[in-house]
Order: C-alpha cells, then structure tokens, then sequence
C-alpha cells in the first residue's frame, strides 16, 4: 500500500538537539518502521510549513537510510534552505564580534552585514510557500497519515489518519497554555466522519470517544516504545560516573525524574516529598536529580527548589541532557520518580524501566496501562505516600532488585516493531472496510 507519512515535526525538531524528544522520536521511530516494512511504499512530507520543510530536507540529509524515500515538498524548498543557511551565518556575523577584523573596520562591517541579512530575509519571505501541502502529491497514495497535527484540509481520495496522543489541554486546562487548549480543538474539529485515529494508549481513546462523537472502531491503539540503542541496562561504571560528573550529581545514591518542567507533571511534589525524606528520616546520602527543558510556569519549581536552602547541592536540575547520558543516568538511579498528573502515554517512564530502574509513578491516566505491576503507584496529590514509597526504595535492597527486574520484563512488552506493527494493521483495516 502506498503511505504518505507527514514528518513535519522531524524538520522543526532537527534544527535544535533539545527539540528531539517526546514526539519527535514518536514520529522519527514510525517513520522508520513504515520505510522498513514490506508492506508499505512510503512517501514522506511536511505539511506544517515550510520553514518544516526546509527542516526536514536537513534531517533527510542526516540520515543516509531514508535519503531514497520520496520527500513531497514546495517547489522552492532547497532554495529556501540555501537562504535560510546564509540567513543564520549573517545574523550571527551580525551579532557577535569579528576578531580578525580591526576595529575601525568592524562598523562598517557590521552595516554590510546588516544590508545583506535584509536581503536574505527578504529572499526567503519571496520562496516561502503558504501553502505547504499540494493535493497533487496524493496521486496514487492509499493513506495519508498525519502524527502530530491535524489533517490539512485538501486531502481527500484517501484514507485518513491522524495522531492523538492526548486531550489533556481541554481535560485539564489548568495545565496547559491556551495555545495548547486551541491545538487541540483544532484537532478535534478536523476529525471528519470517515477519518481514522490512532491513540498512543486506551487511556487517551477513552477520552478521545467520550470526547468527541467518532466511532471507536475507526479508533486503533498503538503503545509506544522506548529506543533500544538509548534505553538499556548501563552496568558501566564509568559511564556512569562521567554522565553524574558532566551535570554535577554529587556522589552517593539520586533518585531520578525525567520531564519538560511544567506543572502537570508535578515535580514540585517531588520536591516537597524528597525534602520531607531527607529532613524527617536524616537520609543524608540521597540526592535528586530533574531532568528536562524548562517549560511552561516552571517559576514556581524553582520558587520551591529555593525554598530548601539546607538542601542546596542536593537537588540538581540539570536541563537538557544528550541522548548518549540517558542511559547511564536511568541505570544509575535508585529509583525513578514520576508522579504526573497524567499522560498520554508516559514514555519516560517506559524509558526508565527499559534501563532497569525501580520505577515509582502515579496511578491515573495511561500510567497503569505501561507500568501495570512492574511499579510502585499512587495517587499523584499523595505526598505522604510519594514519601512513604521512595524510603522503601531506598531502605530495602532485595525490594529495588525485585523491582529493577520486573522493569525489565514489562519494558521488554513494548517494542518499536510492535507499534509500526500495529500502525499497519490500522492502514490495512481502513482499507479493507
């Protein structure tokens, strides 16, 4: 069967390394398993923009296995690249210094520089397609499957597919930016009678058919997974130690979160409750370590964090982390903390499991559905049980082995190949129906 798969958030996150997480690797990981899969004739396109677009002709260029996919774009797509390229060069002659230059000659410079960058951004702006997404590219296509945003508008003679990865934005506005709130109406709204969607999890299609009046039978559930070239058991111990010295984790036992830095996730109960178990049971060899970018109202984490002045040193945020210290950091850990308010899904803590790592979470949402025994669940607003779980943890050794071994084997139920898997029986069912 012939797929059109629009990759467009591989070309907005490739630009910037602290972009290529969550769904990018959704997308990036189903890409992959689509072009490798016999059964599919993949075409890939960016129907976002097309500044995605210019984007994904860069990633296409990284990645030598998927430069033989067709990649449908704007005509003027490489020429937009091109000029977005010298584009970045002038703005950062422009705002940095030119050592090699003497200094009476820097102003002059700097005003060519100026005249130039106006040239280009005006170059670019003339290129710029408005219309990122061409009907014509359809011909012959049997599905067209978009996994993050909604269905542009022309596309028809096909079989359509769209992502829902949650509807946390309308569920619980409270966590979430208005922006985000629209995205997902929008994304509702551009569900017409005969699309399909698949869900990350049942969770997120319980909410999708309770929200939205679409038959659950044209609604597939496909897990995700966590990359098995990051996520594994790091028994080095060096690697381990260069990963804790490289974001400044003091030395003894760190319990571990990982997410972007915003309130549903509820790292300031993580806090209050790591706080708690140092203070009350003078646990003086445990550190906490949060990992992930800074994110929506995160102030008011740091506002806690800083409240704990005893504790200084012994909370370490680190911010992004590469790829390659993924591993040794979850491998690491005594235990990983993860009490959320709600997923779609929960990758991080399918990813910490993946590594072995005890894993305590919260019990709402799809977090049973991927943890199911493997872990310690509660409710999220629970302190004192967040508390009361980690000192098991931390005081029984035979507990975290038991537990790092189940990890294991729940993590070992999900794989990439099982969700592309899934992906295609969706595609084939649509058509068959």
């Amino acid at each position: 069967m012939k797929v059109v798969y629009d990759i467009s958030k591989l070309g907005e996150g490739y630009p910037r390394a602290p972009a290529r997480t969550g769904l990018f690797r959704v997308v990036e990981k189903v890409a992959e398993g689509l072009v490798a899969s016999p059964e599919c004739e993949v075409s890939f396109c960016a129907t976002e923009s097309f500044a995605a677009a210019v984007g994904c002709l860069a990633y296409l260029e990284s990645r030598p296995e998927l430069q033989g996919v067709p990649f449908l774009s704007p005509r003027w797509t490489k020429l937009g690249r091109s000029l977005g390229d010298r584009l970045r060069e002038a703005n950062a002659a422009v705002d940095g210094a030119e050592p090699s230059v003497a200094p009476e000659g820097r102003q002059g410079l700097k005003l060519h520089r100026r005249v130039e960058r106006r040239l280009l951004a005006r170059a670019y702006r003339a290129v710029e397609s408005p219309e990122p997404f061409d009907p014509r590219w359809l011909a012959g296509a049997d599905v067209f499957h978009s996994p993050h945003q909604p269905v542009p508008r022309g596309v028809r003679g096909v079989q359509r597919f769209l992502t829902c990865y949650d509807l946390i934005p309308l569920l619980y506005p409270q966590f979430c930016t208005p922006a985000q709130a629209r995205f997902a109406e929008e994304l509702l709204r551009s569900i017409e009678p005969g699309d399909w969607v698949v869900c990350i999890s049942q969770a997120t299609k319980d909410d999708l058919c309770d929200r939205h009046a679409i038959d659950p039978a044209r609604v597939f559930v496909t897990h995700l997974a966590a990359a098995p070239e990051l996520f594994y058991p790091c028994a080095d111990a060096g690697r381990i130690a260069a990963a804790r010295a490289r974001y400044g984790i003091p030395d003894g036992s760190y319990l571990l979160s990982l997410s972007t830095l915003e309130p549903r996730k509820n790292m300031e109960q993580v806090v209050r409750s790591f706080a708690r178990l140092v203070q009350e049971e003078r646990v003086k060899d445990l550190s906490l370590v949060l990992v992930g970018a800074r994110g929506w109202l995160d102030e008011r984490l740091f506002e806690t964090v800083s409240g704990y002045e005893s504790l200084k040193g012994r909370i370490v945020i680190t911010g992004y982390v590469a790829d390659e210290d993924l591993a040794p950091l979850y491998s690491g850990a005594l235990c990983f903390v993860f009490p959320s308010f709600y997923e779609g899904f929960g990758l991080p803590a399918l990813e910490a499991m993946q590594c072995g790592a005890p894993v305590v979470t919260s019990n709402t949402s799809s977090l049973p559905e991927v943890v199911g025994d493997a872990g310690i669940m509660l409710d999220p607003t629970d302190g004192e049980g967040l508390c009361q779980a980690v000192l098991r943890v931390y005081g029984d050794a035979s507990l975290r082995a038991s537990m790092s071994k189940r990890s294991l084997e729940r993590a070992a139920l999900f794989s990439w190949e099982k969700c592309v898997a899934e992906t295609v029986a969706a595609y084939k069912a649509a058509l068959a129906a």
